[in-house]
C-alpha cells in the first residue's frame, strides 16, 4: 500500500513539475513576441499639399520689326506668349525660334486706330472691303508661322465696327484661331463677336507697361498680383523694352507668387 501511495505521491510531484515549466516557457515567449502599437498612438501627418498660385499669362506684344529686342525676351525664364507683327523683318524667324524654345505665338494684327496711325503693311481699315479685309488678314497670318490666334495691335476704332470685326472672326474661325481682344476701346466688338460665332476668345486684363518707368511697372505688377489672387488667373501685355525686359527676368528668375502659363492654357 505504501509502495502504491509514494508511486501516486511522486506521480503528483512530477505534474506541478509540468505545469511549473510549461507556465515559464508561456511567459518567456510572451516576453519576447513584438507589443502591438497602442490604440492611441497618434497617425503620421500627411503634408499638406501647396497652395495652388494664380495662373498669370504673360504676352510680350509688337515684336518683329527687331532681332535685338526678341533674343532679350527669349533670355527670360518663362513660358511667355510672343505676339508678333505680321510682315515684319524678323517676324518669320522671331516666331520660329520661339516657337523651338517652347513659347506660344500668336499674330498681332495692326489695326486702325484714333488719332490715326499710320500702320504700315499688313494693317486692316474700316474703310476696306469684307474682301481686302480677308484678303490682307490672310497674308499676315502667313507671315507668322505657328501662330495659335491673332490679337489686335491698337484698333481702337477698328475693333468698334462691327461689320469689320464680323469679318475678322469669321477668317478666325475658319482657321481654328482664337481671338484676344487687347482692349485699346471701351467698346470693343472684338471678344463678344467672337463669343457669339463660336471663336475660343480672352481679354487682357492689364498693360504692365503702358508707362515706361520702373516705379510705374512695380505699381502694375503689384495690381497684377491683386487681380490674379482674386479670379485666379490674368491676362498681363507687354512690350519688349529695356526696363520691361529687365523687371520681367528679375521678377520671374525667382518667382513663387504666380504660375506663368502659355496664353492657350486659359481654355482648359
Amino acid at each position: 500500500m505504501r509502495s502504491k501511495a509514494g508511486k501516486h505521491h511522486y506521480l503528483l510531484i512530477l505534474f506541478f513539475i509540468i505545469i511549473a515549466l510549461f507556465s515559464l516557457y508561456e511567459e518567456f515567449g510572451r516576453e519576447k513576441k513584438p507589443k502591438a502599437p497602442s490604440r492611441t498612438t497618434k497617425s503620421v501627418e500627411k503634408p499638406r499639399a501647396p497652395v495652388s498660385r494664380p495662373r498669370v499669362a504673360i504676352i510680350i506684344d509688337d515684336l518683329g520689326p527687331g532681332k535685338t529686342a526678341a533674343a532679350a525676351v527669349f533670355e527670360i525664364k518663362a513660358p511667355l506668349t510672343l505676339s508678333i507683327l505680321p510682315r515684319q523683318p524678323y517676324s518669320s524667324w522671331i516666331a520660329m525660334e520661339g516657337h523651338k524654345l517652347g513659347h506660344e505665338v500668336i499674330a498681332h494684327i495692326p489695326m486702325e486706330a484714333a488719332p490715326s496711325h499710320k500702320l504700315g503693311e499688313g494693317g486692316l481699315y474700316t474703310w476696306m472691303t469684307d474682301g481686302e479685309i480677308a484678303g490682307t488678314l490672310d497674308k499676315d497670318i502667313r507671315s507668322v508661322p505657328h501662330a495659335l490666334g491673332v490679337s489686335n495691335h491698337m484698333g481702337s476704332v477698328f475693333t468698334q465696327d462691327e461689320r469689320a470685326m464680323q469679318v475678322v472672326i469669321a477668317e478666325l474661325k475658319r482657321r481654328r484661331l482664337f481671338f484676344l481682344d487687347s482692349r485699346t476701346a471701351p467698346e470693343s466688338k472684338g471678344y463678344d463677336l467672337a463669343k457669339a460665332q463660336g471663336v475660343k476668345a480672352l481679354s487682357r486684363d492689364l498693360f504692365l507697361d503702358d508707362k515706361d518707368a520702373p516705379a510705374e511697372i512695380e505699381a502694375q505688377w503689384k495690381k497684377l498680383l491683386q487681380l490674379a489672387n482674386e479670379k485666379g488667373h490674368a491676362i498681363l501685355l507687354s512690350h519688349p523694352r529695356k526696363n520691361t525686359i529687365e523687371f520681367l527676368r528679375k521678377t520671374l528668375k525667382d518667382n513663387k507668387e504666380i504660375t506663368v502659363i502659355p496664353l492657350s492654357d486659359l481654355f482648359r
